[in-house]
């Protein structure tokens, strides 16, 4: 079974893609999604879900745990509507969220 783990900060998404294989992790991917400073916040909600959803399709992601910024500040709405698009997306591709 495939696992992504995300990370969600203000300025960037990263993640991880792995499988878990006899108690062994093996990661095939560990990359972030940087946000362009120049975008709205519609038009980056949109690039992450698109990110997201192809890296989901591309790697047969059946699993994944979201981790979110601690030290937010004014940004936590932001913040919280990018954790909100990535759970859509896990939700409509049938990815599990663990917590």
């Amino acid at each position: 079974m495939i696992f992504m783990n995300i990370y969600v900060f203000i300025d960037k998404v990263e993640f991880k893609i792995f499988k878990l294989e006899n108690n062994e992790k093996i990661e095939f991917i560990k990359d972030k999604i940087i946000i362009p400073k120049s975008f709205e916040m519609g038009d980056k909600l949109n690039y992450i879900r698109k990110f997201i959803i192809t890296l989901i399709n591309k790697y047969n992601v059946k699993k994944s745990n979201i981790t979110v910024e601690d030290a937010i500040g004014i940004d936590i709405i932001d913040i919280v509507k990018m954790e909100g698009v990535i759970e859509e997306v896990f939700s409509n591709c049938g990815v599990k969220i663990c917590r």
